[in-house]
């Protein structure tokens, strides 16, 4: 009898390592593929942040009397039509805002290089030091200039694919999410099953509240900053807004980074102090909303990492993968940081012989 028992306890132990062994190996695949096919990590990225924005709406839709099935249609119908609204009125002004941009972008280039040369001989007078600004900056604008130009169209045929693509892997990912969960947590070995189901459930949670609070709060920053602009006539406000808003999702430099192409357009069309003043007022009064209302509401308490550290995630996923590392650090972070919470727990317990 102990014989079949040892036996019976190898035989799990066997199994318990395949399951992981398939578990990892299905894990590293689908992150290459990801990774690997053009365009298709950014639209899963997407696709993951809608389904994180849809999910609280399921749940009062099942209330009313709706299946799942139903609600989940119900809320991309409403999706799909509000976007193609919202398309219908902004599709027209980006393009003619583009237009003009492409149309003026030798003059702003122009007045940019003299912008930096005076930077650089006010260097040299004040500091006696010898930097090479204008070159450097010649390089930035030669590319920024073939991506204006050029590349622009294709671009945004890109960005129109990702855009058509995400919403359909959104709806499925939600369609399917519990029958995808279940499957999952089959491969999982069942020493580390209650961990990984704990685990599963705060990584969605926290992450659900994060990117819910995060994008709205750089919509409604995009938003007072696309209507400040337009107050006061500033040219391409709704390119700038919408730049404003996606540079808000990285904390601490990103309204200072939303904020710059607005100066520097400012300060090239030759602004007087006062109408330079009342560009910069517009994106202060976007920041002090988002800074006095809307973080302490909406992300305060969402993530729990110091300064400090937020700052060198963004540094190191800048580094990686440019601006969309930069946004997405802090909730990869989070995540690893639950994971490594949980793991060291489980591991603690087992060590002192509770499990």
């Amino acid at each position: 009898m102990l014989s079949l028992t040892a036996e019976h306890k190898t035989r799990l132990k066997r199994i318990n390592i395949i399951r992981l062994l398939v578990f990892v190996g299905l894990l590293i695949v689908a992150g290459s593929v990801l990774f690997l096919i053009n365009n298709l990590f950014i639209s899963f990225l997407l696709a993951f942040v809608i389904s994180y924005l849809a999910r609280p709406l399921i749940a009062p839709l099942e209330r009313a009397g709706f299946s799942y099935n139903m609600a989940l249609i119900l809320i991309f119908l409403t999706g799909i039509s509000l976007i193609g609204f919202l398309g219908i009125w902004g599709f027209p002004l980006v393009s003619h805002q583009i237009s003009n941009l492409q149309s003026e972008w030798p003059r702003y280039s122009e007045g940019l290089l003299t912008l930096i040369e005076n930077i650089e001989l006010k260097i040299k007078s004040w500091l006696g030091l010898n930097v090479e600004l204008q070159e450097k900056g010649k390089t930035k604008l030669l590319s920024l200039s073939q991506v204006i130009l050029k590349d622009l169209p294709s671009y945004l045929l890109q960005a129109v694919s990702v855009l058509l693509l995400a919403p359909f892997l959104a709806f499925f990912m939600l369609k399917d999410s519990q029958k995808m969960s279940k499957r999952f947590m089959l491969l999982v070995p069942n020493s580390v099953f209650e961990m990984v189901l704990d685990l599963q459930y705060q990584i969605n949670r926290q992450l659900g509240q994060f990117i819910r609070a995060r994008f709205l709060e750089a919509f409604i920053v995009g938003l007072v900053t696309f209507f400040g602009l337009s107050l006061i006539s500033f040219p391409f406000a709704f390119l700038l807004g919408g730049f404003a808003a996606l540079t808000n999702l990285i904390p601490y430099i990103g309204p200072i980074i939303g904020g710059v192409p607005a100066v520097i357009i400012a300060v090239v069309n030759n602004y007087e102090t006062w109408d330079l003043a009342l560009v910069v007022s517009v994106f202060l009064v976007a920041q002090l909303i988002d800074a006095g209302i809307l973080v302490p509401i909406l992300v305060a308490r969402i993530v729990n990492l110091h300064p400090v550290t937020v700052v060198l995630l963004i540094i190191l996923g800048g580094q990686f993968m440019g601006i969309l590392g930069m946004i997405i650090s802090i909730p990869v972070a989070n995540a690893l940081k639950v994971t490594f919470l949980a793991v060291y727990e489980h591991i603690t317990q087992i060590k002192n012989g509770n499990i």
